[in-house]
């Protein structure tokens, strides 16, 4: 390709128009769908006003390349000839009929708004007027109207601009029927508009090239990005098959459903040209859709036609195009008749054969060719000898007896990897051409049977025949024509090919296995057995044709596992075990035993139900902290070095956690209008945050009110202790029975935190505040009491409201005491009030008060004794301390 452009570009530049000219038909001859290259030749010729040259191109290009650019260059050329200004109106109607010319053509193309457009205008500017009363001016309006409503229900770009004239141009005629008009064509357009959208997304990265490339092959350079764009193509395809513009039961548009399908086949198939599998699925769609071509013909068959011409050497549209052929060509019971089907089939057969032959021949004199270079260029590198003494002779063949050394290493590495690399390529040609052959054989036994060599009816003896004289066979064809012999008419010619092949392919262990398995239909067992000995034994004598054995003895170890005897059995296991020393001998067992659906070995019996059928729970390990799952997991929970037991994190929300007390972490600030007052802060689900995890669960399966079920979270107390116990490693003291301590912590009730704090006993000391020893603080005993009377604080004046109050922690631009200093109390009787009252959220630092001592009041403590009815309350704590707790029993 890049060379062909380059030619082209040469010769213009040198103004070679003769040679360009020749240049251009020989391209284009190769690759009759470019039409960026149709272009350039053709702005070749106008620019020399060649018009006969011009419009020969159009007529070679047109039908056949349906691009927007280049049915724009024969519009322009149309306006050109055609000067509108002619008095006898002669060159508008000729550049009306090409305008509908090209729309009819690619007017449905997601780029060809700038035509309708254009057209459109072009109908106003015609003669009359819109909205007189004149039969000229009735026309043009009618004419208008039908562009617009065509225009409008086209997924183009400008789709938009072209529905809002037609508004004005309705609205403006007479606003009664216009709108009947415009309802009438609003799901259309809105249809159309949609679809344009979707289309855009769909054909985002696509490349409408009308310069194919041939596909690389798998694993190298540009391979990835080659697919890519054939996937694309594909979704293109499958969004127009899914019908977007409600086209099928549309009695206006009747067959544009079928019409844009084969359209957009044809955008792909210009980029895709060299893609047999694209031209196979454009055929099988129109076949199935009784698609017709504008000729009446068969658009399918037109398809293979214009696939075949492209790619001679595909074997997958040669046998698509037979398969046609056979399914379709009329059956008569009559030798005439078979032998002209036979023809038919037979024709693209010889023709995908005929190109497959020519790539072989090509290849070996290529390799001939790169073969006596590499040759030509060792012996021009040598040096030649000159009339030197003797001894200056010697002293130079051992200097350079290493050197030449080297480049001959070097030289014969460089032929034999060459050698390598053809014999790869002629393999692959060699098989392909076989299965080939194969699929014939079999198609002229379906029409003309057994047959006879050298006659009309050959059949398949005559095309097997023709396969062994034009040679490049490999032993699958042998195999297949043998057993068509047998199985269908067994005939012992069967067994005559097989012998052949064996001759011609003696180290072929596929031949050989099917050769075995043949002997074994007509039990001839004996002969089988001796078969199989003479080839492994041939094999095995050569250290690198020793794998080809394998499937020989899996093949007659398996045959011997189900009808020989145990002893022939393990003579075999013996011999396999000793040349394949790798494979484990419990696979070789196995095999006696096994089937392809079934391996009893290997199947695991359920014993017990209640062990070997536990659901694993994917619970985190206290040891390990490693996700069991393959999913992104958010960062672990750190906990803090506290006695204090730990809450689970919250699992499966993007909200913040609650904190686990009121007094282990500083409370969150409120937001504050411009008021003062307090406000409700923004949910976090609400923006981004919502739709990232939104997003997350979609991916994950998840619909967006569903959501997956967390475990059950361990209770808090457990979690405390799980966290006191030392790891498994650094525990050497006494050893506690697993399953006994599991049943334990699972039987054991443990109360709710909650449920249990909700449930706590009444302050000792009463007041309208309360006692902090109820709460679950960090400390074992609470907060200090008010040393004020009542065990109670004084209330806040009234001056000083509750939002204001330095009672209440975390109130933002408030009074925040000063942190709690622990001294001799004043000389006060207990229950004074406080030397300073709180005065507008102004106050005094709590008196100075001794520590309190440690008690044991948490959680998990038991409750203080309860006293009965009658009896005296306990006595006031005397200064400098508080009432000590009976030691709580352990």
């Amino acid at each position: 390709m890049d060379a062909w452009l380059a030619l082209i570009a040469e010769h213009r530049a040198k103004n070679d128009i003769e040679q360009a000219r020749q240049t251009y038909e020989r391209f284009l001859a190769v690759f009759p769908q470019a039409a960026d290259v149709w272009v350039d030749y053709l702005a070749m010729e106008l620019d020399m006003n060649n018009f006969p040259e011009a419009e020969l191109i159009f007529n070679k290009s047109l039908m056949s390349t349906l691009n927007v650019n280049l049915w724009t260059k024969y519009l322009d050329y149309i306006r050109r000839r055609n000067d509108l200004n002619d008095s006898t109106g002669n060159a508008r109607q000729t550049v009306s009929r090409a305008y509908e010319f090209v729309i009819d053509n690619i007017g449905l193309d997601k780029d060809s708004g700038k035509i309708w457009a254009e057209y459109i205008q072009f109908i106003k500017f015609g003669p009359g007027t819109v909205g007189g009363s004149q039969w000229q001016d009735q026309q043009k309006m009618d004419q208008l109207r039908k562009a617009y409503q065509r225009a409008i229900c086209v997924p183009i770009a400008n789709v938009n601009t072209l529905w809002k004239e037609y508004d004005q141009f309705e609205m403006g005629l007479n606003k009664l029927t216009g709108r009947k008009y415009l309802a009438e064509k609003s799901a259309s357009y809105m249809s159309a508009k949609s679809a344009y959208t979707a289309l855009e997304n769909i054909t985002r990265g696509l490349q409408r090239t009308t310069l194919p490339r041939l596909p690389p092959a798998p694993g190298f350079d540009g391979d990835q990005e080659y697919m890519e764009q054939v996937e694309l193509w594909k979704k293109w395809i499958d969004w127009e098959k899914s019908d977007p513009l409600d086209l099928k039961d549309d009695k206006d548009q009747p067959g544009m459903y079928q019409k844009r399908v084969v359209y957009v086949y044809n955008q792909a198939l210009m980029a895709l040209r060299f893609w047999p599998e694209m031209w196979v699925d454009a055929a099988q769609w129109c076949f199935d859709n009784n698609i017709r071509a504008k000729d009446g013909g068969s658009a399918g068959l037109d398809f293979l036609l214009r696939g075949i011409e492209a790619n001679p050497e595909s074997v997958l549209l040669a046998l698509k195009h037979a398969d046609y052929i056979e399914s379709t060509y009329p059956i008569e019971e009559n030798d005439e008749s078979k032998i002209a089907r036979g023809k038919a089939v037979r024709a693209p057969y010889d023709k995908v054969l005929d190109t497959l032959y020519g790539i072989v021949k090509g290849l070996k004199e290529r390799e001939t060719a790169e073969l006596a270079r590499i040759e030509e260029a060792a012996k021009s590198s040598g040096e030649t000898p000159t009339n030197k003494s003797e001894e200056e002779d010697e002293d130079e063949d051992e200097a350079g007896s290493s050197d030449k050394r080297g480049k001959e290493t070097r030289t014969n590495d460089q032929i034999r990897a060459i050698k390598q690399g053809y014999a790869a390529q002629t393999q692959l040609l060699s098989r392909t051409i076989s299965f080939v052959w194969i699929a014939l054989i079999r198609a002229m036994r379906r029409i003309q049977g057994k047959g006879k060599p050298n006659t009309e009816m050959g059949g398949m003896r005559q095309a097997f025949q023709d396969a062994r004289h034009r040679g490049r066979l490999t032993s699958d064809v042998y195999s297949a024509v043998a057993q068509l012999e047998w199985t269908i008419y067994k005939d012992p010619a069967g067994g005559k090919i097989f012998d052949r092949g064996a001759k011609l392919f003696p180290e072929d262990e596929n031949f050989t296995l099917e050769n075995i398995k043949y002997l074994h239909s007509r039990d001839d067992y004996t002969n089988a057995r001796v078969l199989f000995e003479t080839v492994v034994n041939r094999l095995t004598q050569k250290p690198e044709l020793v794998h080809k054995a394998k499937p020989l003895y899996a093949y007659f170890h398996k045959y011997e596992s189900q009808f020989g005897e145990l002893a022939q059995i393990a003579k075999l296991e013996k011999r396999m075990a000793e040349l394949f020393p790798e494979d484990p001998k419990l696979a070789q067992f196995s095999a006696r035993y096994s089937s392809d659906k079934f391996d009893p070995i290997a199947a695991r019996i359920i014993v017990s139900p209640a062990t070997q059928l536990r659901p694993k729970v994917l619970v985190p390990s206290i040891e390990q902290g490693t996700s069991l799952q393959n999913s992104p997991r958010p960062p672990p929970f750190a906990s803090r070095v506290s006695p204090a037991p730990q809450f689970q994190p919250a699992t499966n929300s993007p909200k913040r956690p609650l904190p686990a007390d009121d007094f282990d972490e500083p409370p969150r600030k409120i937001q504050r209008n411009e008021l003062g007052e307090f406000q409700r802060g923004a949910s976090p689900l609400k923006g981004a945050a919502g739709r990232r995890l939104d997003q997350q669960r979609r991916l994950q399966g998840q619909s967006a009110a569903s959501y997956t079920a967390a475990p059950a979270p361990i209770a808090r107390d457990i979690t405390f202790l799980l966290s006191q116990i030392p790891r498994a490693e650094f525990y050497d003291f006494h050893r506690f029975n697993p399953a006994r301590m599991t049943n334990l912590l699972r039987d054991t009730p443990i109360p709710d935190y909650q449920v249990w704090k909700n449930t706590r006993p009444s302050p000792d000391y009463p007041g309208p505040y309360g006692s902090y020893q109820s709460r679950d603080s960090p400390a074992p005993a609470g907060r200090p009491l008010s040393p004020y009377l009542g065990g109670g604080r004084a209330p806040p004046t009234s001056g000083a409201p509750y939002r204001q109050s330095p009672m209440r922690p975390g109130s933002s631009g408030s009074y925040e005491p000063p942190p709690a200093v622990y001294a001799p109390p004043p000389q006060a009787s207990y229950g004074h009030p406080p030397p300073v009252q709180y005065e507008g959220g102004a106050g005094a630092a709590w008196p100075p008060y001794p520590p309190p001592p440690v008690a044991q009041q948490g959680y998990g403590a038991p409750p203080p004794p309860q006293l009965g009815y009658g009896q005296a309350p306990p006595p006031p704590p005397a200064q400098g301390g508080y009432p000590r707790y009976p030691p709580a029993p352990y």
